[in-house]
C-alpha cells in the first residue's frame, strides 16, 4: 500500500548530510511506489535554484575539497526527484530573505508558502520528517 513521505528540510548542501540524506531518503521512498513531498525551508530553499557556475578556472577552492564537494550537491538529485514524481516546493519567504527569489528555479520545484503548499503537505502526510541542524 502506497504511503505518502512528507519531508520538511531545513539543510543545504555541503552545510551538513541531511540534504544528501533527505534526497536519498526520496529517491528510495519512490523506487519502492510511495508519494514523496518535500519542502525546502531554510538555508535548504538553495536546493530549488539552478546553479550558476563561476566562470573560469579559479575557484580559490583546494582541488581535494573540491572533489569532497561536487558529490554533495543536490541540484541535479531535486531535478530527478521531481521528474519522478516528487512534489517538492519551496518557502517564497525564505527566498526573499536569502536574496534568490528572482533566480530561476530547478525544473519541476514549485513555489511555495507555509500557510498553503507547508499546510497541504501536513495534511496529506501519512509520515512526517523535519530534517536539519
Amino acid at each position: 500500500m502506497s504511503k505518502t513521505l512528507t519531508i520538511m528540510l531545513l539543510s543545504g548542501s555541503a552545510e551538513n548530510e541531511d540534504a544528501e540524506f533527505a534526497t536519498r531518503l526520496s529517491e528510495a521512498a519512490i523506487d519502492k511506489g510511495h508519494k514523496v513531498q518535500i519542502y525546502l525551508y531554510g538555508n535548504a530553499v538553495n536546493l530549488s535554484k539552478k546553479e550558476i557556475p563561476i566562470e573560469g578556472d579559479d575557484l580559490h577552492i583546494a582541488p581535494r575539497l573540491l572533489d569532497h564537494i561536487e558529490p554533495t550537491k543536490n541540484f541535479e538529485r531535486i531535478g530527478k526527484i521531481c521528474a519522478a514524481g516528487a512534489d517538492v516546493s519551496t518557502c517564497h519567504t525564505n527566498e526573499h530573505a536569502r536574496g534568490i527569489e528572482s533566480r530561476e528555479y530547478v525544473e519541476g520545484v514549485k513555489w511555495g508558502d507555509v500557510g498553503g503548499t507547508f499546510t497541504k503537505y501536513l495534511m496529506t502526510a501519512d509520515v512526517l520528517l523535519s530534517i536539519g541542524h
